[in-house]
């Protein structure tokens, strides 16, 4: 029988170990890095407050309470509204819980520079009093309110407006606020 030269190349099990390693470590890689950048973070927290805010309206209609939204320093909170007054919502497991904004990203509510009614403000006295910036109302309206989410570093922003009716519409407002 003739003698086999030696065999050049890799074996089949060895470009398979190889191209094993080669996707856990790249893998690692991509998990280590953020990939989505400000304006992913904004449009992804601006649809997350447009759905809590319709599931706090629903919730506000089902429970026969009134739910309101407190921005808070980095981010919101909802609160109900009890016999002892707007009370925060404090339940780690449930949708209405407070959520932080991340860094870069702000809420703000907006002045409408009319005669829209607004809650009654706190009087000096009452620094510890919770009022919310936003309220829904078990009837399904709302107290009317425009609330904007922009990042600095982002050339657009969203406003979230609740009109008395209860009809809640977010809008991409394109330039820099």
């Amino acid at each position: 029988m003739p003698v086999r030269g030696q065999q050049r190349g890799f074996t089949l099990i060895e470009v398979l170990v190889v191209a094993l390693i080669i996707g856990v470590v790249l893998a690692f890689v991509s998990l280590s890095i953020n990939p989505t950048g400000p304006a992913d973070r904004l449009d992804t927290e601006a649809e997350r407050l447009n759905a809590l805010l319709q599931t706090a309206a629903d919730d506000a209609i089902l429970y026969g309470r009134e739910i309101g939204l407190d921005i808070t320093q980095g981010g919101y909170r909802f609160l109900r509204l009890g016999d002892d007054g707007w009370q925060p919502l404090n339940v780690p497991d449930i949708p209405l819980r407070a959520r932080e904004l991340g860094d870069g990203l702000v809420i703000v509510l907006i002045d409408r520079g009319d005669d829209t009614p607004r809650l009654v403000q706190a009087d000096e006295d009452e620094e510890d009093v919770v009022r919310p910036e936003a309220v829904l109302l078990s009837s399904g309206e709302f107290v009317p309110f425009e609330l904007e989410l922009y990042a600095n570093d982002v050339d657009y922003r969203y406003r979230l407006t609740g009109e008395a009716g209860g009809t809640l519409e977010m809008t991409r407002i394109e330039g820099p606020r």
